[in-house]
């Protein structure tokens, strides 16, 4: 299990001898989040949103009310990972491509002149998501999105449970660095974010942090789907959903 904030704060505690920066360390574990995911879309903060109805005709959507498994979201959301458009009384779907504001100005002059269908691209500014043509009838949008978690009481586990050793680093240097005591400061926050970080190369346990969770998530994939030339060690399943990329095709099976 991953430490709790309590946990955490014991050990920075420890590593300073200045009991008297809870405040401090409460406010520093959650900002630790947000250096790291600002790196990173750790798995435990990325979420499947509730589907969004797309307005008939509409070039816009609000997803200002995103919902996860129809609880609205208390935690803020940091970046948009996918996007897709869902017929909403169907089967069929299809990848919303998201662009940014260079490629949208250039290509996609006037949205509510182009013809009117299946929207192709995306572009999200702040909650509100552009398309690049007016939607048909019975369209939704389906995001999943990368998330700023929170510690929500001392008691609650590190919720992005590979930092919990970098949180207690970080929440230590900046703990160091408030005391101006900055050899003991850079000490720390070498050690959790590596020697290079101000010029843009993550290392140390934020490092190890960021591969243990690439190394799990492509482990869970590999795991789930192999490798189309394994014969006789399973079974082959033809993707029969409608819209999929890879519509038709069969795949082996562990």
């Amino acid at each position: 299990m991953a430490r709790t904030r309590t946990e955490i704060e014991a050990l920075a505690v420890l590593n300073t001898g200045r009991s008297d920066k809870d405040t401090l360390m409460n406010s520093l574990c959650d900002s630790a989040l947000k250096v790291a995911v600002a790196k990173h879309p750790f798995e435990d903060c990325v979420e499947l949103c509730d589907d969004v109805t797309i307005t008939e005709d509409a070039t816009t959507v609000d997803i200002s009310g995103l919902e996860v498994s129809s609880s609205a979201i208390t935690f803020d959301i940091y970046d948009t990972i996918t996007a897709r458009i869902v017929e909403a009384d169907g089967s069929r779907n299809s990848l919303l491509m998201l662009k940014n504001r260079q490629w949208w100005d250039k290509n996609i002059i006037n949205p509510e002149d182009n013809q009117k269908g299946w929207p192709q691209f995306g572009h999200q500014v702040g909650t509100t998501m552009n398309l690049d043509a007016p939607a048909t009838n019975g369209l939704e949008l389906r995001l999943r999105v990368a998330t700023i978690p929170v510690f929500a009481a001392d008691g609650t586990e590190c919720p992005i449970k590979v930092l919990d050793l970098f949180v207690e680093q970080y929440v230590t240097a900046m703990t160091y660095m408030s005391l101006g005591m900055m050899d003991k400061y850079l000490f720390w926050y070498r050690l959790a974010l590596g020697p290079r970080y101000e010029v843009g190369d993550v290392g140390g346990t934020l490092l190890q942090a960021i591969n243990s969770d690439k190394s799990h998530t492509a482990e869970v994939k590999s795991m789930e789907r192999g490798d189309a030339f394994i014969k006789n060690k399973g079974i082959s399943v033809q993707n029969l959903i409608t819209g999929a990329p890879n519509y038709g095709n069969t795949v082996g099976w562990y």
